[in-house]
């Protein structure tokens, strides 16, 4: 598995790109360092791309429930775009997590979605 991680300055989002086969451990070594760049920047706001990353079923393998994010240091300030797959059902996906205070606002999108899950982000409060 690898990963990329920039700060996209002109929209102020932490971009996160998974590829390969994804752990826990992983998930949470990307995400500390998407944290820290973020913090860095004064950005609260993340797209996480899971368009090439090995999926095994459903969501919870690729560790983006609030509970595991917030794990991870994700915080109820924190706006999150998950970007799957064309093949995913994003359906299958929980709408939104936004509902509850204590967990960062996320939200799933399809990969031809992208643009919307950018605006998604740059309009949530």
């Amino acid at each position: 598995m690898e990963y990329t991680i920039d700060h996209l300055s002109d929209k102020n989002i932490v971009s996160i790109k998974i590829k390969g086969r994804l752990n826990f451990q992983l998930a949470d070594q990307y995400s500390k360092e998407a944290l820290k760049l973020a913090r860095k920047n004064n950005c609260n706001k993340f797209l996480i791309d899971h368009t090439e990353t090995d999926l095994e079923g459903t969501s919870s393998k690729l560790h983006t429930n609030g509970d595991v994010l917030q794990q991870f240091g994700f915080k109820n300030t924190d706006s999150i775009a998950i970007v799957v797959a064309k093949k995913v059902d994003v359906s299958n996906f929980p709408v939104s997590e936004h509902g509850n205070a204590k967990l960062s606002s996320s939200k799933y999108f399809g990969n031809t979605k992208i643009e919307d899950a950018v605006n998604w982000l740059l309009t949530d409060n």
